[in-house]
């Protein structure tokens, strides 16, 4: 018989094809658009980090650039340490 998991977490898994509802997932600061280039084509993917921090990790598609930001921050990115062992 197959191994049934259920997690303790109650929010729904988000996807790319189903993004979660956008009340539910409101601006983070600093996610709106690149630190580095100010383009707007911006890969955003929510997660918790392995440090148990609810952050959001942002790519840009112009400059190739990556950042990590926390979900409650001021829109600062995380530094490696505070993302807590994701490659960086």
């Amino acid at each position: 018989m197959a191994d049934k998991r259920v997690s303790d977490d109650p929010r729904p898994l988000g996807s790319f094809a189903r993004p979660e509802p956008r009340q539910e997932n409101p601006d983070v600061p600093g996610t709106r658009t690149c630190l580095h280039c100010g383009g707007d084509r911006l890969t955003r993917i929510r997660m918790r980090t392995p440090s148990g921090r609810d952050a959001v990790f942002v790519a840009c598609g112009a400059c190739e650039r990556t950042a990590w930001f926390d979900v409650a921050g001021t829109g600062v990115p995380l530094t490696a340490d505070q993302v807590g062992g994701l490659g960086v």
